[in-house]
């Protein structure tokens, strides 16, 4: 053996050495690569896990909950721009943190005006209240049988229903409709029925008072 052949030798030596200790010393960084990058897949997969599941505990309790100002949905008129209701439109809407809403109807003479309304309370840890009034007038509004002209809901975790309704014996006048509500949001539904019925509510009272004489 020449000396060219036993230089190439001792460098294959050498480095089958380095080689060896290299892996000893760090097994993670040769064959166990692919069991090291299943280990942190797992660990993320783990960890990914434990955050879902806590997001679906703390909304289970509460805790991931939007603020009550947060749920208010739909129209909001006020005392001086009550919100217009269509009498061919159903309205869906979230009331909340304290507030009160107004909405308006155009009633006509010789009409009738009746509110469909529902409330919710969809919170199990707090009581609802709504009050719900036909704001009166004068001449006042001639009443309606089967209806009222404002109710209260107490609302626990259930859903309550009331008819409010007048009556127009006087010329086209606006009905305004306040809700208020507290306590806990209130999911409220609103339908209305507007129609021409003289004998619902009535004749005008000078009318009487011509026939009689």
């Amino acid at each position: 053996m020449d000396k060219e052949e036993k230089r190439l030798e001792h460098r294959d030596i050498k480095v089958l050495r380095k080689s060896k200790r290299f892996l000893f010393e760090y097994p993670c960084s040769s064959v166990f690569i692919p069991g090291k990058r299943l280990l942190l897949f797992f660990i993320l997969s783990v960890a990914l896990f434990g955050l879902s599941s806590c997001a679906e505990v703390a909304k289970d309790m509460g805790f991931d909950v939007p603020s009550d100002i947060e749920q208010r949905t739909g129209p909001a008129g006020t005392q001086n721009d009550p919100a217009v209701l269509d009498p061919f439109q159903k309205y869906n809407f979230v009331m909340a943190a304290n507030e009160c809403r107004f909405f308006m109807m155009k009633v006509p003479e010789k009409w009738y005006w009746k509110v469909f309304l529902t409330a919710d309370n969809r919170d199990p840890r707090r009581k609802g209240h709504l009050s719900a009034e036909i704001i009166s007038t004068n001449p006042p509004w001639a009443p309606l049988p089967d209806s009222v002209l404002n109710k209260n809901f107490d609302l626990d975790r259930e859903g309550v229903q009331a008819v409010l309704g007048i009556g127009n014996n006087y010329p086209k006048r606006i009905a305004v409709l306040k809700l208020c509500q507290d306590g806990a949001p209130v999911h409220i539904t609103i339908a209305s029925q507007v129609s021409t019925t003289t004998g619902l509510i009535g004749p005008k009272k000078d009318e009487v008072t011509t026939k009689d004489q």
